[in-house]
């Protein structure tokens, strides 16, 4: 017994802390949340269509059986399908056995323990980088309390759970990239293109953090393409698995591999330009900027539909671009990888936000921006890159843009979903 108890307090002694308070933290945050709400991690899920869709699978179909007026589905040869790529219906599978049906899957508690898990991520990589904990906690609370993520950290609604899965799945691709593992880290981004398929756009910074890891390995006159190809290619293997899965269930469903099935819901046939359309950028773009408005009653109110501001709802923004700039202006303190990074994450962040805003909508019924909150990761990534190495003044400039953000993502999130506004 005494061996058990020595081995279990060199455990809770060896473990850092951060993860124990980043984790208290967050559940905390949420709590508020959910309390002020009543949207509680034990209640079921209304809007459960990975569930549903899960349960066709083991009844063995790939459609739903029948119509469900309240969810977005595809409607085509006159079958309903689910809409949404289909990872998050994969990570249900077992939980639709396990309870018996769709209706009983802990959707929300689910959601509550993925988003939790980005904060012990975004933990780990700070440390990671950083090579220190201090500060570690704070900007992983940055990233998660005070900014747009937490809309959709908390409840299992198919709308909010794959861009929650998404949002960690990436954090931990970039991990283990850093760390080395090409296999592990492309797992986790096929994963996140599983949810939100625009995260495929990042590939390339998956890779080029994996080759500065790989050359570190290797002495220069070894090191060429061949070399590269010999010793990784047989890790890639699995990550283009779980992608040809998507393609086979789009195939299909639609009989076309990389259609998920939103150019057949009702709102995009009958749209005059489809889903996508050059003639939908400019007016999207606006919404990145929109600012509130002031009612009647001189009070501040957030659209519901496509999007406000993103500097207001996510202002981890703010912090990426003064690092950035900052970053920029002093290159004789920036290492070659930050150099190419310094290219490489604002060209695809336009990439990305061009897809985004092509959509028809920037998303129905949510606070703030949630579509750009897709960047996040990959924002939080460069700021860890272009932070200064002394970093207390930079510091003190990011409290009030936490405590802003936070204040500002709780109150206009428990606001909307108790419909006060």
């Amino acid at each position: 017994m005494k061996k058990i108890f020595d081995k279990v307090k060199t455990f809770a002694i060896s473990f850092d802390k951060e993860y124990i308070i980043v984790v208290l933290a967050l559940l905390a945050g949420l709590f508020v949340v959910c309390g002020f709400t009543g949207k509680w991690p034990t209640q079921a899920n209304p809007y459960n269509s990975y569930a549903l869709q899960a349960q066709s699978w083991l009844e063995g179909r790939l459609d739903l059986g029948m119509d469900y007026s309240y969810l977005e589905l595809a409607i085509f040869d006159g079958k309903y399908f689910v809409s949404f790529p289909p990872f998050v219906s994969y990570v249900l599978v077992p939980f639709v056995m396990l309870k018996g049906g769709e209706a009983n899957t802990p959707d929300n508690m689910i959601a509550i323990v993925v988003f939790v898990l980005a904060g012990i991520y975004a933990v780990k990589l700070y440390k990671l980088l950083r090579k220190k904990e201090r500060g570690s906690v704070f900007f992983a609370l940055f990233l998660l309390l005070a900014s747009n993520a937490l809309f959709c950290g908390f409840n299992g609604w198919v709308w909010f759970i794959a861009q929650n899965f998404a949002f960690t799945l990436s954090l931990m691709s970039i991990y283990y990239a850093e760390k080395g593992s090409l296999g592990l880290s492309l797992t986790f981004l096929a994963c996140a293109v599983g949810c939100r398929p625009f995260q495929f756009v990042y590939i390339p910074v998956i890779f080029f953090i994996y080759l500065t890891q790989w050359r570190a390995k290797y002495p220069e006159e070894e090191r060429s393409v061949k070399l590269f190809i010999k010793t990784n290619w047989y890790r890639c293997i699995f990550p283009l698995m779980i992608g040809g899965s998507y393609m086979w269930l789009n195939f299909k469903r639609f009989g076309n591999p990389f259609e998920f099935g939103h150019n057949y819901l009702p709102e995009f046939t009958n749209a005059e330009n489809g889903q996508f359309s050059l003639s939908y950028i400019i007016p999207n773009l606006k919404t990145l900027i929109r600012l509130p408005s002031l009612s009647d009653q001189k009070i501040l109110t957030f659209p519901t539909f496509d999007g406000v501001a993103v500097w207001i709802v996510s202002p981890i923004f703010i912090t990426f671009i003064i690092y950035f700039i900052y970053a920029a202006i002093r290159k004789k303190t920036v290492n070659n990888t930050n150099r190419i990074m310094l290219i490489l994450l604002p060209c695809l962040f336009v990439i990305h936000i061009l897809f985004i805003v092509s959509h028809k909508t920037m998303g129905g019924w949510h606070f703030g921006n949630r579509y750009v909150n897709d960047l996040l990761p990959f924002v939080y990534y460069g700021i860890l890159m272009f932070m200064p190495k002394k970093n207390d003044i930079w510091k003190t400039m990011n409290f009030p843009l936490f405590i802003f953000g936070m204040g500002i993502n709780m109150v206009g999130t428990i606001i909307l979903v108790n419909g006060w506004g």
